[in-house]
């Protein structure tokens, strides 16, 4: 018996989220039953984080226990080869015993996709946002730099237990621009629920002149921005999770 360490890829439009759901579908549902075809028995599987319903990962990390005497690769392309299209492992190795890839992370980055253009582009459609007019990425960027260091985060998201912190440490937050739009790419040591969702969409609002670019800097010392909105889930992707050497 060994745990293994898996990187996984995933679309996930037509996924309720990673987590396990009682009436839809979910990537832990569809991994764990591809791990039960090839002889797995646990209960459940451990991963980094829960990303929602639509939201899209290249670099979520899941961990589980198995007897398995065929060597990793082996194991990766039978995983793979029971997995849907959506879903794939891009590498499995062994873990100590101890290993738990949401409890010894020690940073994750988020990375979210924006495209302008005056009219709906379908094939741009389930990897972005579509913003027009094209937002002022310069303010977007003078607005994240707020968001940077260690702050009380409560005005853009929820602890995921109800007793948990909303202390968060973000380490980078920055606008790109790509050739049809543009690009945030966000590192913290961890997120709250919709935290990522939410200041992207307070953000855009920034960028499109509806607030004021001084609104970050009042929801992290308030816990309040008014605003309650969330960018849509299908421009959002888990990027990396990071843990010590």
């Amino acid at each position: 018996m060994a745990r293994y360490k898996v990187i996984l890829a995933y679309d996930g439009t037509d996924y309720a989220g990673f987590q396990r759901q009682a009436a839809r579908v979910s990537i832990q549902q569809e991994v764990e039953a591809a791990l039960r075809s090839i002889g797995w028995k646990g209960r459940a599987i451990l991963a980094s984080g829960r990303t929602d319903s639509g939201v899209h990962a290249s670099g979520q990390v899941i961990s589980f226990d198995l007897s398995w005497k065929h060597g990793e690769q082996a194991l990766l392309h039978a995983l793979n080869a029971n997995l849907p299209e959506a879903i794939t492992a891009q590498q499995i190795t062994i873990a100590p015993d101890d290993f738990h890839p949401r409890y010894d992370a020690i940073a994750r980055d988020y990375g979210y996709q924006i495209y302008c253009q005056p009219v709906r582009q379908p094939l741009k459609q389930r990897y972005a946002w579509r913003v027009w007019p094209a937002p002022d990425i310069i303010l977007m960027n003078l607005a994240a730099q707020d968001l940077i260091g260690e702050h009380d985060f409560v005005a853009f998201g929820k602890a995921l237990k109800p007793e948990g912190t909303t202390m968060r440490n973000v380490h980078q937050a920055e606008w790109k621009i790509a050739p049809d739009g543009c690009t945030f790419h966000i590192q913290a040591n961890a997120f709250l629920y919709h935290m990522v969702r939410r200041i992207v969409y307070v953000l855009v609002q920034i960028g499109l002149g509806k607030q004021d670019v001084t609104i970050v800097r009042r929801g992290l010392e308030t816990g309040d921005t008014g605003l309650v909105a969330l960018a849509p889930a299908q421009g959002l992707m888990l990027q990396c999770v990071y843990y010590k050497a």
